[in-house]
């Protein structure tokens, strides 16, 4: 299980700043002279993840490159940005982009900055998945592709910011939901290098795989139906509806696991339903929904519904 880390600190000294950005992949000089300048900064993540919020008075300036794909969130007076040979101005609630060996310059002045830090490794997953291709990852602009998906990732962002403060953020499965929503719409809100129609036709392609394979999954999970079964039925192979459920998934669960689910629930259902004095078993029930290992079976049950299954019958 990953580590969570939490940040709150507050500087009035830019040269202290390097190493901090560090911690995310930010390899950036800082430098101001205005009196008044004040940095305050809380940030939390994991290693798959990190989301800062960052408050900048008075005036800075920064460069340098990121080690991580970067989406800066602004609004405030003045964030005048440049990467490589593009500029922009990000002030007035837009987004910019920071990638990897892109060396960058901002001048910052009473801003607040909602970041996303997402590992090279991360976003390339999850094209690799979404897209079902393996062509490296590349954007052609630092800005969105429009100002509907800019205006998407603003809210994004204000989503992200608002679960990592929350106590919620300390469980895996809402970082792993959070990871894959920034993921995802890093992926469809900045430029991509490639066809962006023939990734749509993936995408949809993949989608209706996922689709067909849930129904089939929620019609015959009482029948002795395997992922093959399902894959079949979509009319793709289990590798292809393997990555469907990975892109389209809330939780990126697999076939595998999508099947092992919904059998639980019914395993649950009929636990809560039984009568232990009429001779009915958690053994003779875990079977009857393909769970032939007592103490596998246990486990699962325990993991889905924090109870051992004989606690469910015997309530």
């Amino acid at each position: 299980m990953a580590e969570v880390f939490r940040h709150d600190l507050t500087v009035s000294d830019p040269e202290v700043l390097p190493a901090l950005g560090e911690r995310t992949g930010m390899r950036f000089g800082y430098s101001s002279t205005d009196p008044d300048f004040s940095y305050r900064l809380s940030r939390a993540g994991d290693e798959r993840v990190a989301v800062s919020a960052v408050h900048v008075g008075g005036t800075m300036s920064l460069w340098g490159d990121t080690g991580a794909f970067t989406v800066a969130n602004v609004r405030g007076v003045r964030y005048d940005w440049q990467v490589r040979e593009e500029t922009g101005a990000a002030a007035a609630g837009s987004s910019v982009l920071f990638r990897p060996e892109y060396s960058s310059l901002v001048v910052a002045q009473d801003v607040d900055v909602t970041m996303a830090h997402l590992p090279v490794e991360l976003v390339q997953a999850t094209a690799d998945t979404v897209y079902g291709t393996e062509t490296a990852v590349g954007f052609t602009s630092s800005a969105p592709v429009s100002a509907r998906l800019g205006q998407y990732w603003s809210a994004l962002a204000r989503y992200g910011a608002g679960v990592v403060a929350s106590e919620a953020f300390a469980e895996p499965l809402v970082r792993a939901e959070l990871t894959r929503h920034l993921a995802v719409g890093l992926l469809e809100c900045f430029p991509l290098v490639g066809d962006r129609e023939e990734r749509y036709l993936s995408m949809e392609a993949q989608a209706h795989r996922y689709r067909v394979a849930v129904q089939f999954f929620d019609d015959h999970a009482a029948a002795p139906v395997t992922v093959e079964d399902a894959a079949r039925a979509a009319g793709t192979t289990t590798r292809a509806l393997v990555q469907a459920f990975r892109a389209n998934h809330p939780l990126g669960l697999t076939p595998a696991q999508y099947l092992r689910r919904i059998r639980l629930d019914a395993a649950h259902r009929d636990l809560r339903e039984a009568d232990p004095r009429a001779g009915n078993t958690v053994k003779e029930i875990a079977s009857r929904w393909g769970f032939t290992h007592a103490g596998r079976f246990a486990q699962y049950y325990r993991q889905a519904f924090g109870v051992p299954p004989h606690h469910t019958l015997h309530r």
